[in-house]
């Protein structure tokens, strides 16, 4: 297991073992994973200790949980071959996770967070980005697909196309859809049922239905050329065509929020999530502090699976 996150490590912080800043780094890895692993040892036998049972059930999901990260069995299998590891090799690992959420299940009770001391947190920190809400609008749309390669695969099936026939069938279908969103966009424009047109019209199933609407998002939620064409309308407006790679939109606004600081009764899911981590994890420390205190722990050299022996004492 030791050499599975080494590896692991080594690859997503790209370090190389042929510098000497890659080799100090190295190392600072190795004590952390190694800290790490004792960590996740002693959490598992202290919660055997106490008599907290992984259930069948709970087992089950946890391996299933862990096969669909890798991607099917296939791939897990194959990384499992890759790190010269077995099933139940592997099934430590997930041992020991559950057995840190069961932990962490046990330290959250008890935990408080009162009224007062979220507010104090919160005149503290609310001027922080996390606990500001960015401009955002209320739109709907009706989109007439006009994907180019998916026109032209369209057409050289149904027609048989190819070269430059191909290219100019392509151009000219690309132009009659756009023509209709024009068409839709002027009656739009003209006070006609937005909706109802965008039930009609509209070629994307997942507002279609709703009659196009999209809900209330911020920017960054879709393409950059959609997010600037509905962030520049007022409430009631109707945009001109929009073309984004997914093809021609008509955007209406129902309305728009300008930014502003959460108020107190908005941030206060965060902030008592927040608070109860942060003394979650500092009573998980000072449980691991004792833990420690009262362990044998050896390590063997090299690191390989199994190397890691953590004893507690007979008494």
């Amino acid at each position: 297991l030791y050499e599975m996150y080494r590896k692991n490590g080594r690859e997503e912080m790209g370090l190389d073992p042929n510098t000497e800043d890659g080799r100090d780094k190295i190392e600072q890895l190795r004590e952390v994973i190694v800290s790490e692993l004792i960590d996740r040892t002693l959490i598992a036998q202290e919660a055997e200790r106490c008599g907290l049972a992984i259930s069948p059930e709970k087992w089950k999901e946890a391996e299933q949980r862990a096969v669909q990260q890798f991607g099917g069995d296939e791939k897990y299998n194959a990384y499992l071959a890759e790190h010269h590891l077995t099933r139940d090799e592997y099934a430590e690992v997930i041992k020991s996770e559950i057995y840190g959420g069961l932990v962490r299940e046990e330290l959250r009770k008890g935990l408080n967070v009162t009224d007062e001391e979220i507010k104090k947190y919160y005149e503290a920190h609310k001027g922080e980005p996390q606990f500001q809400q960015p401009e955002r609008v209320t739109a709907s749309h009706i989109l007439i697909n006009a994907r180019p390669n998916l026109i032209s695969q369209q057409l050289q099936s149904e027609k048989n196309l190819s070269g430059e026939a191909l290219s100019k069938a392509a151009r000219e279908e690309i132009e009659k859809r756009r023509k209709l969103a024009e068409e839709l966009r002027g009656k739009a424009a003209a006070g006609a049922d937005f909706a109802a047109l965008a039930r009609q019209h509209s070629q994307d199933p997942s507002s279609r239905e709703q009659g196009g609407s999209l809900g209330t998002f911020a920017r960054n939620s879709h393409t950059r050329t959609f997010d600037e064409a509905a962030f520049a309308l007022k409430p009631g407006m109707v945009s001109a065509v929009v073309q984004t790679e997914y093809g021609f939109h008509i955007i209406k606004l129902a309305a728009k929020d300008a930014a502003r600081a959460q108020t107190l009764s908005e941030a206060t899911p965060e902030i008592r999530r927040l608070l109860l981590a942060e003394r979650e994890a500092a009573k998980l420390t000072e449980s691991l502090k004792e833990i420690r205190r009262k362990a044998k722990v050896r390590i063997n050299e090299p690191f390989h699976f199994g190397a890691l022996k953590n004893e507690f004492p007979s008494n």
